[in-house]
């Protein structure tokens, strides 16, 4: 799937938009590089972002949205995805794995039970690059979608 199709089967509209910006920093083919993310201007998505560094193969967090810490069991920042719950963390770090491997977006929608509640989120993960055009950073975002 090209990455210009991605934002046609994103179902939530956060998402879509966040996707459009990612874009629009793809310029003229080039890849964003992880100096161009600028925290003023995701300001839109704050509470419901994520951002993993890429540290020596691992995933780390470097920011946790307030809100999520609310919701998923408390702040994440500077922690390794390997804290996580086994089958959590083996697929969390299969799709990391994907976006760093192929250089691309990907984005999924998931069902789980948050307490007594189930709930359908969909979550949206953009690589950022070093100049070298590794992928350094992962900017992760999720939304609760409505029934």
């Amino acid at each position: 799937m090209s990455n210009s199709n991605l934002a046609l089967i994103l179902r939530h509209p956060a998402l879509k938009e966040l996707y459009r910006k990612w874009i629009a920093l793809c310029g003229d083919g080039e890849f964003p590089l992880a100096t161009d993310l600028d925290p003023a201007s995701l300001r839109p998505w704050l509470d419901h972002l994520v951002l993993i560094r890429i540290e020596n193969g691992d995933f780390v967090y470097g920011y946790y949205s307030p809100s999520y810490a609310e919701t998923f069991d408390g702040d994440r920042v500077g922690q390794s995805i390997d804290a996580l719950p086994d089958p959590q963390r083996a697929l969390l770090r299969k799709e990391y794995e994907q976006v760093r491997e192929d250089r691309l977006p990907v984005s999924r929608t998931y069902t789980a039970s948050f307490g007594a509640e189930e709930q359908t989120w969909e979550r949206l993960v953009l690589p950022f690059f070093a100049p070298d055009g590794e992928v350094v950073k992962l900017l992760v975002a999720a939304y609760r979608l409505e029934s």
